[in-house]
């Protein structure tokens, strides 16, 4: 029986599903990587997730045809290269071959299809073939989580652009010489509303006060946002976060809207899901924000629950290029 294996890898956490040939999810593993990093320990992770799944499924690695890795970056046209991972600290990395060579030290010789995909077009192309958007051909994504990540369905077809790297909607400038951005560059919207930059930001308050109502924000992993989001409304600086954070995003996204009419607005990521005051203030801004024409009928989803789109999409995409 032939298997699929499909990845996301985020700034935080790594997922696995792995797929049979009916597209039933046979063995799946999340495991957090924010503090392992580096190619090698991602790549080693990714693998031995995979073992792991595979034992538990008495699934010999050699029966694995396609493996789909969604990834948090802007990627080379060749789909083996990240040229830059913000959220990760990487520039330059060919980590289809880390992957591969991780692979090899089982002992197992790798699928031939073992595609690098932008994380977002794989959540998006898994959300449409069997989630959120399924059979809706005109979407942009927008998922906002440890950073912010875009996607662009047009006609049935993800738009990936010159350099495949369409989508990059968390670059989009917002102040000039603004906010530094793990991208390298500064004024980006992520660097106002993705999840590590308002982590940050709060933090930065939480340190500075010695208000006790502060002390929920504090876990062993670090601030958590659903803690400082109830507390937007009450507590004046966090508020004055999200009020700048929502007000810059809600600009960006309404802009895109206007640019691509789509016909639906598919939201996600984990400040959107664990977020409700920030994801209502961004919604509640951004719908005014769009041209009137372009508003018309558009509709807004909220992304499946889970891991599942991500992982789905990015190894129904590595299987079709066993197909081609």
């Amino acid at each position: 029986m032939t298997h699929r294996a499909g990845f996301d890898v985020g700034g935080t956490n790594a997922r696995i599903h792995l797929f049979d040939e009916r597209w039933e999810t046979v063995g799946q593993r999340r495991e957090r990587i924010r503090d392992h990093t580096t190619p090698g320990e991602v790549a080693a992770t990714l693998i031995d997730m995979l073992r792991d799944v595979c034992t538990e499924a008495t699934i010999e690695l050699g029966d694995i045809e396609a493996a789909g890795i969604g990834l948090a970056g802007q990627l080379s046209t060749d789909g083996h290269t990240v040229l830059n991972a913000p959220n990760l600290g990487w520039r330059d990395v060919d980590f289809v071959e880390e992957f591969r060579s991780h692979w090899q030290r089982t002992g197992a010789e790798p699928p031939a299809a073992i595609r690098l995909v932008n994380d977002l077009n794989a959540q998006l192309w898994g959300e449409y073939v069997d989630g959120a958007v399924q059979g809706v051909d005109d979407v942009l994504a927008v998922y906002v989580g440890t950073g912010i990540g875009g996607a662009i369905l047009s006609g049935g077809q993800l738009i990936t652009g010159a350099g495949h790297n369409a989508g990059e909607i968390g670059h989009s400038k917002v102040v000039v010489g603004g906010r530094p951005c793990g991208c390298g560059e500064s004024g980006c919207v992520e660097a106002y509303a993705g999840g590590i930059h308002l982590e940050r930001r709060v933090a930065a308050i939480a340190n500075d006060s010695d208000d006790p109502e502060l002390d929920a924000l504090r876990t062993d992993e670090g601030i958590h946002l659903g803690v400082a989001d109830s507390l937007a409304d009450t507590h004046p600086q966090i508020g004055e976060i999200w009020e700048e954070a929502t007000n810059y995003l809600a600009i960006v996204t309404a802009n895109a809207i206007t640019l691509l009419n789509p016909s639906v607005l598919l939201v996600g990521g984990g400040v959107m899901e664990n977020c409700d005051v920030f994801r209502a203030m961004t919604l509640q801004k951004t719908i005014p924000l769009v041209l009137q024409v372009c508003r018309t009928g558009l509709a807004v989803e909220q992304a499946s629950p889970g891991d599942g789109a991500g992982v789905r999409g990015a190894a129904s995409l590595a299987a079709r290029d066993c197909q081609n």
